[in-house]
């Protein structure tokens, strides 16, 4: 039980503070020696003078009124007297010298005793010993009571301003737990005043036991460190022991030395926290608390090299969540750090107790285990998997996932980490070149594809650098009279070996690669050109409109608007024939920022078309608050329009939309008269497909044009 505030009440004692009394010194022993024999030699001459003077009045004829023998008898009296006197003092110099000494002795025994913990605390950072505050304090305890004999002792630390609070006790008559103010009690007026007191006599506190035989004695001294109070040292003596000055002024001199020891091992305790957040912080991802790469690397270093029971192996599971982003660009990166946390604790929970849980960064996340074989290990990722399947609670709403996991085991300890983990991402990019919630186990031929993706995607690098992309045109027709009125631009890679690829397989490895912002304003600049000349030339009367697809990527970069400016007045066409079409996640993505960068591109005199409208979340509420000109309505409500009336239901209600907020509606993906003649019977009156008109390079489009009657 914790004792508040403790006073204690003195019977038959009293207290003695340093000031009370002198301090003696060696030097003031040999100052007081030395005057008490000067003294004697004085005395010893005055002896000498008055023995001659007797001789000399024995001899005279004068008479005096005292004899000569009550003079010798004075003067043996005096001799004797002073003899005495002096011998006296000379013992009590000695005495005196003798306590003096044996007070160093103690103090410097109690001072040797801190230094071993002080030169531990000194070179802690070199040897990686570190002493705790805790042990400090018992070796500073342990050493007076050794030293001083003592019953019982406590150390107060300084807890506030004007509180003491007592951290380390020992022995029966301790008070543990105590809490005194300052100026309350010895302990109190000791840390108020600073001055070592020796107390006298018998004090009852509220904490002794009634029982108990009293100390007699007790010595209380401040601990100071750079003339900052730390806290206070009480002794209490054994009752047949009592404590003098000497011991008083021993435990003060220790205090100095124990205050600095307590503030230094403070100092370092407080090192050391710093230093294990820096080590925690360097190993642990941030965001979920998980063990980053770095840690499980190790880890993974650790689960090769330990023994397994024959047959078993030691399993590295990749996993990344399909489609993640979505969440990022639709609820923003908020509700998508709130995912990565759900989904961590998750997989915490889906796991082993002795099985390993580490977060890279953005959704990969991997799991260290141990199993049999891939079997085993794939029946431990269907379960992972089929946890992370349920729906997460994000923002007043469920959201559900599904995940692709990729699998690398370690037979033996042959296999280094690092190729470990490269055969678990390499079966990973395996598993999601699948689909969705695929489980891919690494084999040796997934190597070798992953060296054929990692030349691709250095000869894309060089593709882009060298010009090796070239723009398509997708004519945008006028479903009444099929007249052309714009372009869509589509960019392909043209392979010295492939052949012409396909934006859809070359742009999610340009995207990974961070080439989508150079590939989009070289595809800008280039169709710019094209169609400025072509409304220079074919469509003079009534020029054509230039639609160029924009990643969220390029859009969010820094310096969009300003490339935006240069690329116009470069390449002098009017912005107003420029149709930049974006997707539903550039607007979702941050929404005031979103909004903010379209106004500026709308500024310039460039429209701005949805793109793929229908599929996103929120479109509706969206096309309200947004500068969209043109609305682009999905393939995919156009392949069902015939026979789905849902889809036509959803088509006719964005016609509708149209014409009420005066926007332009465009239908893509037509590849029958069917859904031509239907899209018109709803009031469409624009589209594109490959009914219409395929993609086309710039002579296929000269030769498009000419037969189409656009030829000039």
């Amino acid at each position: 039980m914790m004792t508040e505030r403790n006073t204690g009440r003195a019977t038959n004692g009293h207290v003695k503070g340093l000031t009370t009394h002198e301090t003696p010194t060696l030097k003031m022993i040999s100052t007081r020696r030395l005057q008490l024999w000067t003294l004697a030699l004085i005395l010893l001459v005055s002896t000498a003078g008055m023995l001659s003077l007797v001789l000399f009045w024995g001899d005279s004829e004068v008479s005096f009124s005292v004899t000569p023998g009550i003079v010798y008898l004075g003067v043996v009296v005096l001799v004797v007297l002073f003899g005495a006197y002096a011998i006296s003092k000379e013992l009590d110099l000695r005495t005196l010298t003798e306590e003096l000494m044996d007070e160093r002795v103690l103090a410097a025994g109690l001072t040797n005793s801190l230094r071993e913990a002080d030169v531990l605390m000194k070179s802690g950072g070199e040897s990686n010993l570190h002493l705790s505050v805790e042990q400090v304090l018992d070796t500073i305890l342990s050493c007076s009571m050794d030293l001083l004999d003592g019953r019982s002792g406590s150390i107060m630390l300084l807890h506030s301003d004007n509180e003491l609070r007592t951290v380390c006790s020992t022995g029966d008559t301790a008070a543990r737990g105590a809490r005194v103010g300052l100026n309350d009690g010895i302990a109190g007026k000791v840390a108020a005043t600073r001055e070592p007191v020796l107390v006298l006599g018998i004090f009852d506190w509220a904490h002794y036991d009634p029982d108990l035989q009293r100390s007699a004695s007790a010595i209380c001294v401040p601990l100071v460190a750079k003339d900052e109070l730390i806290g206070v040292l009480n002794v209490n003596a054994k009752p047949e022991r009592k404590y003098t000055e000497n011991d008083l002024r021993a435990l003060s001199l220790f205090g100095e030395r124990a205050g600095v020891a307590v503030e230094v091992a403070r100092i370092n305790k407080a090192r050391r926290k710093v230093s294990n957040q820096g080590k925690y912080h360097v190993m642990h991802d941030p965001l979920t608390g998980l063990p980053n790469r770095t840690l499980l690397l190790d880890r993974v270093a650790n689960a090769i090299a330990r023994r397994r029971p024959p047959g078993h192996a030691a399993v590295l599971m990749f996993l990344d969540l399909d489609d993640f982003k979505r969440v990022n660009d639709s609820l923003g990166h908020t509700a998508g750090d709130q995912v990565l946390i759900a989904l961590a604790d998750r997989l915490v929970k889906s796991v082993r107790s002795g099985d390993s849980v580490a977060h890279f960064g953005g959704d990969e996340f991997a799991v260290l285990l141990e199993a049999k074989d891939s079997e085993e290990a794939t029946a431990a990722a269907e379960r992972i998997l089929e946890d992370l399947e349920k729906p997460f609670p994000i923002e007043g709403r469920e959201v559900t996932f599904t995940a692709s996991v990729g699998i690398a085991l370690a037979q033996s300890n042959e296999i280094r980490p690092d190729e470990l983990m490269r055969n678990a991402f390499t079966a990973l990019h395996t598993a999601k070149e699948r689909g969705r919630s695929e489980i891919a186990v690494f084999e040796e031929s997934m190597h070798s594809s992953a060296l054929s993706r990692l030349d691709l995607e250095q000869e894309l690098r060089h593709a882009v650098e060298n010009r090796g992309l070239d723009v398509y045109f997708q004519p945008l027709l006028k479903l009444s009279d099929l007249s052309v009125y714009g372009f869509e631009a589509l960019v392909r890679w043209i392979h010295p070996k492939k052949g012409v690829i396909s934006a859809i397989d070359f742009i999610p490895m340009a995207e990974e690669a961070g080439l989508l912002p150079v590939i989009d304003r070289m595809v800008l600049r280039r169709t710019c050109t094209t169609v400025r000349e072509l409304n220079r030339t074919v469509f003079a009367n009534k020029p054509a409109a230039a639609h160029v697809n924009l990643s969220p990527t390029s859009i969010r970069q820094p310096d969009f608007v300003s490339n935006l400016t240069t690329d116009l007045t470069e390449t002098k066409l009017d912005p107003k024939h420029l149709v930049l079409e974006i997707t539903e996640s550039v607007m979702m993505h941050d929404i005031d920022q979103a909004a903010s960068k379209l106004r500026a591109i709308k500024s310039l005199g460039v429209r701005l078309a949805l793109d793929d409208f229908g599929t996103g979340y929120s479109s509706l509420s969206y096309l309200r608050s947004f500068p969209v000109d043109v609305v682009k309505i999905d393939k995919f409500f156009v392949d069902e329009i015939e026979t789905d009336e849902g889809s036509s239901a959803l088509v006719q209600a964005i016609l509708r939309l149209g014409r009420g907020l005066t926007f332009e509606v465009v239908a893509e993906g037509i590849e029958t008269q069917e859904q031509m003649r239907s899209l018109i019977d709803l009031g469409c009156l624009y589209g594109q497909g490959y009914y219409l008109a395929h993609p086309l390079s710039s002579p296929e489009l000269a030769e498009f044009l000419e037969h189409s009657g656009h030829a000039s």
